[in-house]
């Protein structure tokens, strides 16, 4: 599926024509072209998809944070982290359960700083191709993208509150099958993980 399926999926659902491009010259292409990187970034940062989820390790800045030890470039595709982890001296990735850290930017962008010598980002990715998506985050999507422009296209906003359920209830299903799909218990805390929250007695 591609944007414009989408966006014609959209346009089918509450009524209106659909269309061949964003670029012509029609209202519904106008509005879909307005909402529809809006209303995907909404629908992405929501839930850690996980064809959308990445793990990297950040570039350490050479900047000296005044209450962080640690700066590192925010990953530049990321749409919203989910979670850092530290890296042990043999490259795993250990999962913390208490890293400090704080989110600010400077003038190239976002700055994560943090108190760990190495740490990987886990994150939600900016994913624009369309052809990336699963089907329950395609359908989420153009149900989102409906409520956004029915108003202007129909007026109805019985249309509106219908697209709202519609959106509410496809994601749910849509995070439900994510995660039936996934098998991600926690394990038990590895010895080093121990030992760097475990008093030894």
């Amino acid at each position: 599926m591609d944007k414009i399926e989408i966006c014609n999926m959209t346009l089918t659902r509450i009524g209106a024509s659909p269309i061949e491009a964003l670029t012509e010259n029609s209202e519904a292409a106008r509005k879909c072209n307005q909402f529809y990187e809006h209303d995907r970034r909404v629908v992405l940062r929501r839930y850690p998809w996980p064809w959308a989820t990445r793990r990297v390790e950040l570039a350490a800045m050479t900047d000296s944070p005044q209450d962080y030890l640690y700066a590192y470039r925010y990953p530049a595709d990321c749409c919203y982290l989910r979670k850092i982890y530290s890296v042990a001296p043999d490259g795993h990735f250990v999962p913390l359960p208490d890293i400090r850290y704080k989110i600010v930017s400077d003038t190239s962008g976002l700055v994560l700083y943090t108190n760990e010598p190495r740490v990987v980002a886990e994150y939600t990715a900016d994913v624009k191709d369309a052809s990336l998506f699963d089907e329950l985050f395609c359908e989420a999507l153009s149900w989102k993208l409906a409520a956004s422009i029915a108003l202007k296209l129909t007026g109805n906003e019985q249309i509106i509150s219908m697209a709202r359920t519609e959106y509410d209830l496809i994601f749910n299903t849509a995070i439900a099958d994510a995660e039936n799909e996934q098998n991600v218990n926690p394990p038990e805390p590895s010895t080093f993980i121990r030992a760097r929250f475990e008093t030894v007695l």
